[in-house]
């Protein structure tokens, strides 16, 4: 235990490390968080204006039921907001990866470069994204048609689809390769390297909560004293202080974790790896079966 814990810190540490020498990279996650609200507003706003979003909650809370025309335009809008949400995160998670790519090697890196490298992509991440929603609007449908069985049944396929999709966005970035040949090459990458049987997929989430645990200790002292005052000129600027350091460790967190993926691609397809990581430690990265 102690040994996969002191790799695990290994991985977050070099993870990490490369982002504080590459900081301005910080803002592609950051970036990716504003264009995702934004995409979320779209949708929302024009059903909350024409009164659609109220008519819909009525009727289900009224057992009416919707019909065939609403549960279309319903499907419809999901699948579109599920792409659109899809192509934000690719893509910035795209730029992020070719950046983390190039740091790893060595090679100097910038915000231009990364989303312009995202950008000779847009074709291939567009239709990844476009995958994506079907499958995501496949997996509500099941969880929707039984509570609890069809939330297990969904958990469990949209676990599997994580794994399988583990190197999809450094595959695309890479060789530029369509949704259904980076999938493939993602499922063979995976195969070759770790087996076929995996459990779950390789994380540093939780030693990362860890590294960024001054930052959520302070922001939840900052939404814990705005909360108990009554004075709206501590509230404000304390309930923002504890948003924005919130966006930023989520942010920090989420680049490590792509940083971490380039790092094994790089392991997996045979390309330079940092010193302070060796090979046979990345290789322990999945569980097996």
């Amino acid at each position: 235990m102690f040994e996969s814990i002191s790799r695990s810190w290994r991985f977050a540490t070099t993870s990490y490390g490369i982002l504080w020498r590459n900081k301005s990279l910080l803002w592609l996650p950051i970036m990716a968080t504003m264009a995702a609200a934004l995409v979320v507003a779209s949708f929302l706003a024009p059903l909350w204006a024409t009164g659609s979003l109220a008519e819909w909650a009525k009727q289900m809370d009224n057992h009416e039921g919707l019909t065939t025309e609403q549960k279309v335009t319903i499907g419809i809008i999901t699948f579109l907001f599920y792409f659109c949400t899809y192509f934000v995160i690719v893509f910035f998670n795209s730029a992020l990866v070719a950046a983390a790519l190039r740091a790893i090697e060595g090679e100097p890196v910038n915000l231009t470069e990364a989303l312009a490298a995202a950008g000779k992509r847009l074709p291939q991440i567009a239709a990844w994204a476009a995958l994506s929603a079907v499958i995501g609007v496949l997996l509500k449908m099941i969880e929707n048609t039984h509570e609890r069985a069809g939330a297990l049944v969904s958990a469990v396929l949209g676990t599997g689809w994580t794994v399988m999709t583990f190197f999809v966005v450094p595959t695309i970035v890479v060789d530029g390769l369509g949704p259904i040949a980076a999938l493939k090459s993602s499922l063979s990458i995976l195969k070759a390297q770790w087996g076929k049987a995996l459990v779950g997929n390789a994380s540093i989430g939780l030693l990362g909560f860890i590294i960024l645990l001054p930052v959520y200790l302070i922001a939840g002292g900052l939404a814990a004293l705005g909360m108990y005052s009554q004075d709206m000129k501590v509230m404000v600027p304390c309930f923002t202080g504890a948003v924005l350091l919130g966006v930023l460790a989520a942010a920090v967190s989420g680049a490590a974790d792509m940083v971490f993926r380039a790092l094994l691609f790089n392991f997996a397809t045979g390309r330079t790896l940092p010193p302070e990581i060796e090979a046979e430690d990345l290789k322990l990265a999945f569980k097996v079966k």
